[in-house]
């Protein structure tokens, strides 16, 4: 007897199938006591006897099944998407496989895709179906239920425990809802790069080395395309301070390849790189390299044609520019949905520059965003429909403080830098930003009062400007529970849907909390989503665009070890 239920690697049973195990075997009980098997037991009309999710459920599953018994053997022919339909409120079907169950009476609707949260749903089963001897119900069949909205689960690792310890994780959602995940791991035999992958069937995989074991590995990164393949990007030292960016693509079905040089023939020492990938395949990396004649630090690129391979490296930042030793920062790249692409890269004592990649047009000229000095922690995300934000930290001398800032891209050009907060007293540090799919953009930092740091956003909707900010985690009425609230990180989706994670400190512990933004009812309530006793940091966070979210982070289990944990919202 097959149940609608299957396993977690380990043996954990997937709670989401579980409440339609317990139905469907109800289903099959109730079918064995009525004496059932072969023969048509129907009287002058079809019964239903029992439906799953019952009528008027409330609390039903996104991953569901939905099925229904009725009291005689069905003929599989009557058993179409015409005779047994389930339809949202707009009247819109729910795709998917339908099938006659383990029994002869009992008809299961396998959807594609996971329902909608918060919805509603009819399901339908006409006169149309007949039983093996004819018999159609007395009238068309309707039951009713509601899809629960989505929670965080459980917090879980996705590394195998060891000696060592980890850092620099990065994640990335793609377009079938799977996950990619990377981080450093460094034990006394050295540093390599590490990836797991997660995907809604098999949940995390086991992790695996991607790097090439050679040389000291760090600084990955990852993105992914619409197809579920990815592509990881790192820096690794082979000794005498020569560091060379290195990439692997992993495909689906497949795997990781083996790992590439991204740079061109006699390459010079190179750090920070940084990849970004469209639905259609294509990749771009950036990182910085010393020149070869000068030793000056200049910011290089390379491209993945997809279908193809990486081509040849070119210099992105502008020549005429000479940038001093050790004084280039950091560096970031984005993608919107056409596969044209935005690097940024920021000098010490707060200068931004950008340069853009068109299809069809390649690179164009460097440009100065950000002139005045005084940046800090700039960051950078670039929306589907190429709208793009940059956003960073202002030192205010003259006030004595720290501020929020950021610029717009948009018609293909920047507009003018601006303020984003909108506090004169205490500083503001370490801001993310993440653009929809209709431009709307989102900016979070850690804003410190007289007694804390606590999780600020603001919104950016086109056609108004930025709104007021907005306190998005709340402090704890109780002093002695409550601390500082610090690394904030954003994402969103192309219909609006952003998580905020950030670390909460209590004393000199750290556990990791979240928020959420419906774009049509606003922030909801802060939650923790890991807490375990131990010290938590450095969260990241990533949605797809069915809602589904993953957030990561390092987790301390001892004095001299952290590693990987995640938990998602699903």
């Amino acid at each position: 007897m097959e149940l609608w239920y299957h396993f977690r690697s380990g043996g954990l049973m997937n709670s989401r199938w579980l409440t339609y195990s317990f139905a469907l075997l109800g289903l099959m009980l109730l079918y064995a006591c009525k004496g059932g098997g072969d023969g048509d037991v129907g009287g002058t009309f079809l019964e239903v006897l029992q439906t799953s999710p019952e009528n008027g459920t409330t609390d039903t599953q996104v991953a569901t099944r939905v099925g229904f018994q009725i009291d005689a053997p069905i003929d599989p022919t009557t058993l179409t998407n015409e005779t047994f339909v389930v339809t949202d409120p707009d009247g819109t079907p729910v795709v998917g496989a339908l099938a006659i169950g383990d029994e002869p009476n009992i008809a299961v609707l396998t959807p594609d895709e996971s329902l909608a949260v918060i919805t509603r749903f009819t399901a339908t089963i006409t006169t149309g179906l007949r039983s093996t001897s004819g018999v159609t119900l007395e009238e068309d069949f309707e039951w009713r239920f509601t899809t629960l909205d989505s929670a965080w689960g459980a917090a879980e690792s996705v590394e195998e425990i060891a000696t060592g310890t980890s850092s620099g994780q990065e994640i990335a959602i793609d377009g079938q809802n799977n996950a990619l995940a990377v981080w450093e791991y460094t034990e006394p035999t050295g540093t390599t790069v590490w990836a797991n992958r997660y995907t809604r069937a098999d949940l995390w995989g086991e992790p695996e080395v991607i790097d090439t074991g050679d040389g000291v590995a760090t600084a990955p990164q990852v993105a992914v395309d619409g197809a579920g393949n990815g592509f990881a990007v790192w820096q690794e030292n082979f000794g005498s301070g020569t560091a060379r960016i290195w990439t692997s693509r992993y495909v689906v079905d497949e795997g990781w390849g083996a790992p590439e040089v991204l740079q061109n023939g006699e390459v010079t020492t190179a750090q920070n790189p940084a990849i970004a990938a469209d639905p259609a395949g294509n990749a771009i990396a950036i990182w910085v390299q010393a020149d070869m004649a000068t030793g000056l630090p200049v910011v290089w690129s390379n491209r993945y044609v997809s279908g193809s391979a990486w081509g040849a490296a070119e210099r992105i930042d502008d020549p005429l520019v000479e940038i001093p030793p050790t004084l280039l920062a950091t560096t970031a790249v984005d993608m919107d949905a056409d596969g044209n692409a935005i690097a940024m890269w920021t000098l010490f004592g707060g200068v931004i520059w950008t340069n853009r990649y068109t299809v069809g047009s390649e690179w164009g000229t460097a440009e100065l965003i950000m002139a005045d000095g005084g940046a800090v922690g700039a960051r950078l995300d670039v929306g589907s429909t190429g709208d793009a934000f940059a956003i960073w930290v202002q030192e205010d001398e003259g006030a004595m403080r720290q501020d929020i800032w950021g610029i717009r891209f948009t018609d293909s050009n920047w507009g003018t830098p601006e303020r984003i907060d909108d506090f004169d007293d205490g500083d503001t540090v370490e801001p993310d930003i993440a653009v929809d799919g209709m431009g709307i953009a989102h900016a979070v930092w850690s804003q410190s009062d007289p007694d804390f740091r606590n999780i600020w956003a603001n919104q950016y909707t086109p056609g108004t400007g930025w709104g007021a900010s907005e306190l998005i985690e709340p402090p704890n009425d109780d002093p002695l529970e409550d601390d500082d609230a610090t690394v904030p990180r954003a994402a969103v989706n192309t219909a609006g849907n952003a998580f905020v994670v950030w670390r909460q400190t209590f004393q000199d512990w750290g556990s990791i909390w979240s928020n959420r933004l419906d774009p049509g009812t606003g922030w909801m309530t802060a939650e923790l989503i890991e807490d375990d006793g131990r010290a938590a940091k450095t969260p990241k966070v990533a949605v797809d665009d069915d809602r589904h979210a993953h957030a990561l982070w390092l987790h301390a289990f001892s004095t001299s070890s952290e590693w990987v944990r995640t938990n998602r919202f699903e």
